[in-house]
């Protein structure tokens, strides 16, 4: 967390990398682009113009606003868009080998809270005012993919310790942690990020994913009975 520029630099280089992968439109993958590395080098949103985009990105100005309307909802949707290919970048590191509960925990919130840290509070605050009234998960649309993607892998690795768990169950654990971040990004004095904050939602995922009978088998947690909904409650 004391390194958010060179976390900043290795997130834009991968989500670079995905976004060639899964954008099919052309225009809207040279506009992507063009955002990743302009917004990845602002210390504000307001630093980027449009003017810089369309040269950036070798379209038109008139190019840009049929794509996207104003600025803010190209913002919007590059936000959208980089969360979604985080998601897309977890899924290929997270099936390149089996893990168990204790890596997978450690390494989803990781990945995850590192990929949050690339992006400023003001710049999400300012997102959430404007288009807030979508709802918590069209504002965060990667979320139903992410959450396939952790039931999908809990369900090959089963053998390695992990809970039986619907993708329901996943689901609403991963709304959670979204949840969470985002209000301890909004207010006059955000909260995020946080060593405390990070650690304490690994050890509930660790809690949540893993076998109770793993647990106590291998007592691979000092904390017994570790679950997600002993953090949760208290």
């Amino acid at each position: 967390m004391s390194e958010t520029d060179l976390v900043t630099r290795v997130w834009a280089d991968e989500i670079a990398k995905a976004a060639s992968e899964h954008i099919a439109d052309s225009r809207w993958e040279a506009f992507a682009l063009a955002g990743i590395q302009q917004y990845a080098n602002a210390s504000s949103l307001s630093e980027v113009k449009i003017a810089n985009l369309v040269k950036q990105a070798g379209y038109s100005q008139s190019t840009f606003f049929r794509l996207f309307d104003n600025l803010t909802k190209y913002q919007l949707r590059l936000y959208q868009l980089v969360s979604q290919l985080s998601a897309e970048v977890y899924a290929q590191k997270l099936f390149a080998k089996p893990r168990p509960p204790l890596e997978f925990a450690e390494f989803t919130i990781n990945l995850f809270y590192s990929a949050d840290c690339t992006i400023p509070n003001d710049w999400v605050a300012t997102l959430w005012r404007k288009y807030g009234h979508l709802g918590h998960e069209s504002f965060h649309p990667q979320l139903t993919h992410i959450s396939r993607t952790m039931a999908r892998y809990i369900e090959q690795h089963k053998a390695l310790g992990y809970n039986e768990l619907p993708v329901s169950e996943v689901h609403a654990v991963v709304c959670l942690y979204e949840r969470e971040l985002l209000e301890s990004r909004l207010g006059a004095t955000p909260s995020f990020p946080q060593v405390r904050q990070a650690r304490r939602w690994k050890d509930m995922l660790f809690g949540f994913v893993a076998d109770k009978d793993f647990l106590d088998r291998r007592a691979l947690t000092g904390k017994p009975g570790a679950s997600f909904m002993k953090y949760y409650s208290s």
